[in-house]
Order: C-alpha cells, then sequence, then structure tokens
C-alpha cells in the first residue's frame, strides 16, 4: 500500500471500491513517515472515518515531525482534490478544532464552486 497521508486519504475514501484495491495491494514506500497506516484494514477503516465526520488528520505520516488535516473536494459526486494544512509537530502536536474547522469549511468553498453543495457531512 503506498503511502497514504491525510490529504491522500481524503481522497482515496472518495474513490471506486476497485481504486482502493489497486491502492491496498501496493507496499508502503521506504519513505513514509513512521505514522503512515501499515494495516490495510485500519486505512480502510480510516476511510470509513473521514466519509462520516469530512476530515483526515494524519500523524506523521508524509514525514517524520509533520501533522496534518485534510478535507476532501468535490465536484459534482467527484472527488477533485484535498485542501490540507500540514504543520510542524512543534506547531501543532495536536490538531486544534479551529484548524479543522478552517480546513473543512476551505474544502466545501472550493467544492461550492462546481454549483452542487457539498456532500460530506456537517
Amino acid at each position: 500500500m503506498p503511502s497514504c497521508e491525510a490529504s491522500g486519504r481524503s481522497i482515496l475514501a472518495y474513490l471506486p471500491e476497485p481504486i482502493q484495491q489497486r491502492v491496498l495491494a501496493e507496499p508502503v514506500p521506504d519513505e513514509a513517515g513512521p505514522g503512515v497506516y501499515r494495516d490495510n484494514d485500519e486505512l480502510l477503516a480510516s476511510l470509513a472515518e473521514i466519509r462520516d465526520r469530512g476530515y483526515a488528520l494524519g500523524l506523521q505520516e508524509c514525514m517524520p515531525g509533520w501533522n496534518s488535516c485534510a478535507a476532501p473536494i468535490m465536484w459534482n459526486d467527484s472527488i477533485m482534490g484535498a485542501a490540507l494544512v500540514l504543520k510542524p509537530i512543534a506547531l501543532m502536536p495536536k490538531t486544534p478544532p479551529s484548524v479543522i474547522q478552517a480546513t473543512r469549511t476551505t474544502a466545501a468553498r472550493l467544492s461550492g464552486l462546481s454549483g452542487s453543495p457539498w456532500p460530506v457531512p456537517g
């Protein structure tokens, strides 16, 4: 399984199952951070959580010493990308609610540019 940090998991959560399965079949790259999901069942559970709450938190997934928060950007029921905040652990050891809300608001606004509502629960 390739490194799927917060933004990658936010996107993966809305891709069709056959694409998700292709991602799960890939090995984790050596350069992945210490917090990357290495268990496919845990990764799949994280995708369900992202769909339920509308964002993903990444704890040193993409690289050591960095944490992140991401939310999916949707256009007409299709995933187009993710809004991401990435900060050094020294500045963001835990993701504050204000960062989560700002990330979700940004993703919702970008999604709204398509003319359709953001499908992630509020």
